[in-house]
């Protein structure tokens, strides 16, 4: 083959090197969607009754809380993307350092970003329209701690990309990353927003006081020293896969029995289980502080090194 049929075979060759690339603009292009929705939420509830919610000017809750679930379930999206960008980067050795900072700002966006724009606006609209009396005066109102909360969130959320980074260029991947993923902490405060418009009705202090506050743990679990479990390595790892049939067949029946009885999807199943995710880190931490052994994971059976979820 010549010099120049070689060269043309090779630039017709690059073309699926972008496929990774434009993955992950993917889940940046859905934080940024959910975003917008929040703000055109946030202008159905407040713009459009001058600024205040009296009586008579209630906006229409369910409607403002199908936006807010639709948002939730871009940033569930995004996962979408999250996972396949570094599932195809690796298949198509694609992999750069270009595309593991494209990652970690896209991260940033829809998973750091988004969840706190998300309970920031939620909380406030509910607080205002709700029965509770949230609107305090002094330094200590409602939204300034609303906001503090959701900083505290995207704070963590930065740390945890940055140092995500430097391991990368340090070509630690392999070392544990503790803390729980943005992903994970992103989808923790999505099923509570999508769970909220469901058939069940969740109190109003649910979204008023329990998820800023949430939220806050959520970023401290980012940048804490607690180990999680990597839920990739644990379902293609073979160990005790008997287990993990029974334990995925058990999900799925407690999924297709909501929405037999609610008719609403698996909305509380997934909240449940993403809880359990959340608190498996701190459980686990626990019993290692008062025992001082660990639980050992099935993945921990595994020599395989794995690379580190950011």
């Amino acid at each position: 083959m010549s010099e120049e049929k070689q060269e043309t075979v090779i630039k017709q060759s690059i073309w699926y090197k972008k496929i990774p690339t434009l993955l992950t603009i993917g889940n940046s292009l859905c934080g940024f969607t959910a975003i917008l929705w929040c703000l055109q939420a946030y202008e159905r509830a407040i713009l459009k009754s001058n600024g205040t919610l009296g009586d008579g000017q209630l906006p229409d809750i369910f409607l403002v809380k199908y936006i807010f679930a639709s948002c939730a379930w871009l940033v569930i999206g995004a996962m979408i993307f999250d996972a396949l960008d570094g599932w195809t980067a690796r298949k198509l050795k694609a992999t750069s350092l270009h595309g593991i900072q494209m990652d970690s700002l896209a991260d940033m966006v829809t998973f750091g970003v988004t969840p706190a724009v998300i309970v920031a606006i939620s909380s406030h609209i509910n607080a205002l329209s709700g029965k509770g009396h949230y609107i305090a005066e002094g330094f200590l109102r409602y939204d300034r701690l609303v906001w503090l909360s959701c900083g505290i969130y995207l704070a963590c959320a930065a740390c945890r990309l940055a140092l995500y980074n430097v391991h990368a260029i340090e070509e630690k991947k392999d070392e544990n990353f503790t803390g729980i993923p943005s992903p994970g902490a992103a989808a923790a405060v999505c099923s509570i927003i999508i769970m909220n418009h469901s058939n069940l009705v969740l109190p109003e202090w649910v979204s008023t006081i329990f998820l800023p506050i949430y939220t806050a743990c959520l970023g401290v679990l980012m940048i804490s020293t607690i180990p999680y479990p990597h839920m990739g390595k644990w379902l293609m790892s073979p160990v005790k896969r008997n287990r993990k049939f029974i334990v995925l067949g058990t999900i799925i029946a407690m999924c297709i029995f909501e929405q037999i009885r609610l008719g609403q999807g698996p909305k509380i199943t997934a909240a449940g289980l993403i809880t359990v995710y959340v608190m498996s880190g701190p459980i686990k931490h626990f019993y290692k502080w008062v025992t001082g052994k660990n639980i050992p994971d099935d993945d921990e059976q595994l020599d395989e090194p794995t690379t580190v979820s950011n």
